[in-house]
């Protein structure tokens, strides 16, 4: 169920690969919207870019800017833009009241409770003391971190298309003896424009799924970051490995 590589597809070169697949659930509900449409119609699939990308559908007309593929007979229109973070995707359709619609997966999208890519186990994070705190090191608590882990996995770096854990960009975990907890995590460049707002969604993401009220995020530069610091998944997402 892969995407027909033939002519049909309008990308013009240097355009990243299109890999999208259609659950024959989906192909079947999309099929069924587009009876009754203008000849011609397809179904629009785009990226609404951000620390937490996420997919939005719609009928719509074909214009001269969209790529077009046909994947088992639905024709998709893809923004140019948002190939990148559909590579691998997957659009799914639920039937169920509990979820009903339509989702769309990949390795590149965040959802509710992102497995851990193949083969790339997560460890929790190491503690070590928390200089200037004046409270001391505390205990570590694994669980928490694991959990912590998990759902900075929905999280991703505003100008490249991975999460900012498999990006390698979290360090560690430092608790106190008060239980208070600091993270520790770096950027992709010292020149980062999005530090602010990015420090902030870790730490208000690190209380929710832990429920620890007191998170701060402490931005370090040493070691630098570079591709080494990624998982295995990653790098082979980006080819060094």
């Amino acid at each position: 169920m892969t995407s027909d590589p033939s002519p049909r597809s309008s990308s013009a070169p240097g355009t990243p690969p299109i890999r999208l697949k259609v659950t024959p659930e989906a192909r079947i509900a999309l099929t069924a919207a587009l009876v009754g449409r203008p000849s011609g119609s397809g179904v629009r699939l785009w990226v609404e870019r951000g620390m937490r990308p996420h997919a939005q559908m719609m009928i719509d007309h074909p214009s001269v800017r969209d790529v077009r593929v046909e994947v088992d007979g639905v024709q998709l229109l893809l923004d140019e833009s948002s190939l990148k973070f559909l590579l691998d995707a997957e659009v799914r359709y639920h039937a169920d009241a509990a979820q009903a619609g339509f989702e769309v997966v990949g390795p590149f999208l965040p959802s509710a409770t992102p497995p851990p890519p193949p083969g790339v186990p997560s460890p929790p994070a190491p503690s070590s003391s928390v200089p200037g705190t004046g409270r001391g090191k505390g205990p570590a608590h694994p669980e928490l971190e694991q959990k912590i882990h998990e759902a900075l996995r929905n999280i991703y770096d505003p100008e490249i298309p991975m999460n900012i854990i498999d990006l390698g960009l979290i360090y560690g975990m430092d608790w106190d003896t008060s239980g208070a907890l600091t993270i520790r995590m770096t950027m992709t460049s010292p020149g980062c424009p999005a530090v602010e707002s990015l420090t902030q969604e870790v730490a208000t993401t690190a209380r929710n799924a832990s429920g620890v009220e007191q998170v701060q995020v402490e931005v370090v530069w040493e070691p630098p970051w570079g591709p080494d610091r990624m998982t295995d998944f990653a790098r082979r997402q980006f080819g060094y490995a």
